[in-house]
């Protein structure tokens, strides 16, 4: 599943965003879907997104939460999220023929 880590600094710092990366590294099942950006319009917040294996939201946000704890002690506010990803339209199930 896809994740989205919002999380805001009063002044970030490079070794900020490194920890951000450490915690999304440490969170993934895919090394390659890490990407840590800068939010444009709002440059004291970093934007982490990356992929976990699925399980229910609910105990991620958990999972990730006490991760965020400890590893971004220094942190003024974060936001997780869960972006939907696309999927095919399912076909209609036809009725058999008798």
């Amino acid at each position: 599943m896809k994740v989205r880590l919002e999380i805001q600094f009063e002044s970030p710092t490079a070794e900020d965003e490194a920890s951000l990366r450490r915690l999304a590294l440490g969170l993934t099942n895919d090394l390659e879907s890490v990407r840590v950006v800068v939010c444009e319009d709002q440059p004291d917040w970093f934007v982490a997104e990356f992929t976990m294996p699925t399980e229910a939201q609910y105990k991620a946000v958990d999972t990730i939460d006490a991760r965020i704890r400890v590893s971004l002690w220094n942190r003024m506010d974060s936001t997780i999220c869960f972006p939907k990803t696309a999927t095919p339209p399912r076909r209609p199930r036809r009725k058999p023929k008798p």
